[in-house]
């Protein structure tokens, strides 16, 4: 029972978690507020950003009240994780475990958009998805693109990436 309702948070939270996340990814990209992905992300969101966002301010590009909230949905789930007895002793999975866990959540939630831009990008380069996408993966790859060369009108930058992006994945997994 304890194993089923911690898989159930975990998915719960990481979603969430990942929704706060790209609404604060979108407005440091800047992308306008009529844009669908915008509005998705705000109107799933806004209910619990909009109080935090009283007494911490958004940067001019940074959007701190929904990295706020993710941390403390990453800190509720840590406390459950203790509670159900899963979790570690101390004050340590409270504040670097939760932190850790924003970071795991931002580097998954890149993984997933640079597979589906890959899949877009095999399938479909003419689609307004390929574009947002290809909007949203180009600072994560550029990086990448500067390394490695396109083969064959292949581009296997988006690979390289998702390979990276699981190794530091395993690597932080045990520090949640």
């Amino acid at each position: 029972m304890a194993g089923t309702f911690l898989f159930t948070l975990k998915l719960l939270c990481s979603v969430f978690g990942s929704l706060l996340l790209l609404r604060a990814y979108l407005r440091y990209l800047g992308i306008p507020g009529n844009d669908p992905l915008v509005s998705f992300a705000h109107s799933l969101t806004q209910w619990v950003v909009e109080p935090a966002s009283k007494f911490i301010k958004r940067t001019r590009n940074i959007e701190w009240p929904s990295i706020f909230v993710c941390y403390l949905v990453a800190v509720i789930y840590q406390f459950f994780h203790w509670l159900m007895g899963s979790g570690h002793g101390g004050v340590w999975p409270f504040v670097f475990g939760s932190a850790v866990l924003v970071v795991y959540w931002a580097i998954e939630l890149a993984m997933w958009a640079t597979v589906l831009f890959c899949i877009f990008s095999w399938v479909n380069q003419a689609s307004a998805n390929y574009r947002t996408l290809s909007y949203l993966c180009y600072p994560i790859l550029a990086p990448f693109k500067k390394v490695i060369p396109v083969w064959r009108n292949i581009d296997f930058s988006g690979v390289a990436f998702i390979i990276l992006a699981n190794i530091v994945l395993a690597l932080i997994t045990p520090l949640t």
